[in-house]
């Protein structure tokens, strides 16, 4: 018999830690004291709340829930794929017109690119005991229309050959221009008569090369990325049973601002089961990867987002997640230009990045078999001491569509149970009944008193928490369907105590 699991927030009890004391009676007799102790409706929207960093609720317009468990897999800026090059070898200017390589090798083919944080300056040698003027442009070079030339004097100092070298000079927010990954040097040099001379060694010196904007083929780049988990904890409280969930899934997604083709490839994800049990994933994707969208020229500055969901109908996703997964194990890598396509053009800015995440969604839409959760809550009974007897209060309310068995065991500083809350097995609270809509009516309120002698009552008086177990079982209306959680379901738990005390 299945019915609906009413998740991992199912006996999640918030405590209220009051010391009050009311007095009835002379200093000789007994007199009672009420201890409020827990007073919560816990819905399943608390989970967001209670969960940890990684864990999110998503709840759809009609109120269905789903579970998110999510992490960021990689984080990689501008810097990354075109990292600055560091001013090592200078350019060489053999002639009074040189045509060189705008970037070493045969990984970059660069048309535009904007310079940012960088600073030129030009050096050499002349052989001419006199006084050189000269021009130095840079044809391909240009800003706000003008483009880049630099003057400056070689002066004679009575040796020879005289060497030079001019300040720094920079170039932020200049616009280099080129259809074949090259610039051209142009150079002018004049005695002070007037006669045009040839240098005998020039070169342009760079303290690194890093742009705010290129565009062209901007090279082939992997990233690997460390294995990395994600916690699952809505299994964390299940001690038995199973669950059968109709459509998990897990999802990667990249927000995108390069201008340039990324593709994230998994090359292993496996999720181990809170019994130990590790399941690879098994889908054509896995292999494949999964090509991302990415802006085009006209969308500079904009973020693509692309998702791709490993579901029921292209992997082996329900089969594992029906094996109650604890982790999610990956190592998935990032390629950027993944065909070595050196025709497909593509552009960077100063501030683009990609990112790749991982996420599992989990529809809390299936059907349960005999499910046993377990939470643990915080009590305090004060500082009392002498008391004779107790009665407890327990008033509980049931919102799913499955009957729960509740017991709880007041447990000590080592962990250990002292008492158990309610005879026997427990109570059990009846599902709630459901509407012809699929969903339930509020559940019915059900009181129980629980009286503890001076002997039940001494073993729990410094217990500081309470160990709380929900059986799951079924109703015999929906045996075999698959019903969904909605926000609104939860657990009512009102719990207080009358103390008899003896001054």
């Amino acid at each position: 018999m299945k019915t609906i699991l009413p998740v991992m927030a199912l006996f999640y009890f918030s405590c209220v830690d009051i010391d009050q004391e009311t007095d009835f009676g002379l200093s000789d007799q007994e007199y009672d004291v009420a201890l409020p102790l827990v007073n919560s409706k816990i819905t399943i929207g608390r989970i967001a709340e209670e969960s940890t960093s990684n864990t999110g609720i998503k709840i759809d317009p009609d109120g269905k829930i789903s579970v998110l468990y999510f992490g960021e897999v990689l984080r990689k800026n501008s810097a990354a794929i075109f990292p600055p090059f560091p001013g090592i070898i200078p350019y060489p200017i053999a002639d009074t017109l040189s045509n060189v390589n705008l970037l070493p090798g045969e990984k970059y083919f660069v048309k535009k690119a904007t310079f940012k944080d960088t600073k030129i300056w030009f050096a050499g040698e002349n052989n001419l005991a006199q006084d050189i003027n000269v021009t130095m442009r840079i044809l391909e070079l240009a800003k706000d229309g003008k483009r880049f030339e630099k003057k400056f004097t070689i002066k004679y100092d009575n040796t020879t050959p005289v060497k030079f070298q001019t300040e720094e000079i920079p170039i932020d927010g200049w616009t280099i221009t080129t259809g074949s990954n090259s610039m051209t040097f142009q150079y002018e040099a004049y005695t002070a008569d007037g006669t045009r001379v040839k240098l005998d060694q020039v070169f342009m010196y760079f303290d690194l090369i890093k742009f705010s904007y290129a565009e062209g083929y901007l090279g082939y780049h992997e990233f690997p990325i460390d294995g990395d988990i994600i916690d699952v904890s809505l299994f964390d409280k299940w001690l038995s049973g199973s669950f059968d969930f109709e459509n998990p899934k897990i999802t990667l997604s990249v927000d995108n601002a390069f201008g340039i083709p990324v593709r994230s490839k998994v090359n292993k994800m496996e999720l181990t089961s809170i019994t130990g049990k590790t399941v690879s994933l098994q889908s054509p994707f896995v292999t494949s990867g999964i090509d991302f969208e990415y802006p085009g020229f006209n969308e500079i500055g904009k973020i693509k987002t692309t998702y791709f969901d490993f579901n029921r109908d292209n992997s082996n996703i329900r089969e594992i997640f029906n094996e109650k997964t604890k982790t999610i194990s990956y190592n998935i890598s990032a390629l950027v230009n993944p065909a070595r396509d050196t025709s497909i053009q593509g552009f960077i800015t100063g501030d683009s990045y990609f990112v790749v995440n991982v996420a599992a969604e989990i529809p809390l839409h299936g059907s349960v078999n005999q499910l046993v959760v377990t939470d643990t809550l915080d009590i305090d009974f004060g500082s009392l001491d002498q008391v004779s007897s107790a009665e407890f209060k327990a008033i509980t309310s049931n919102d799913f569509p499955a009957d729960i068995r509740v017991q709880a065991y007041f447990i000590d500083d080592q962990g250990n149970r002292v008492e158990q809350l309610f005879d026997n097995e427990g109570i059990v609270l009846n599902a709630a009944t459901l509407k012809s809509n699929g969903k339930t009516n509020p559940g019915v309120e059900k009181i129980d008193f629980i009286k503890f002698d001076k002997t039940r009552i001494t073993n729990v008086l410094n217990s500081k928490k309470m160990v709380v177990f929900g059986y799951i079982n079924t109703t015999n209306s929906d045996q075999k369907r698959s019903l969904w959680i909605y926000d609104t379901y939860g657990i009512g738990l009102k719990l207080g105590a009358i103390l008899k005390v003896k001054k």
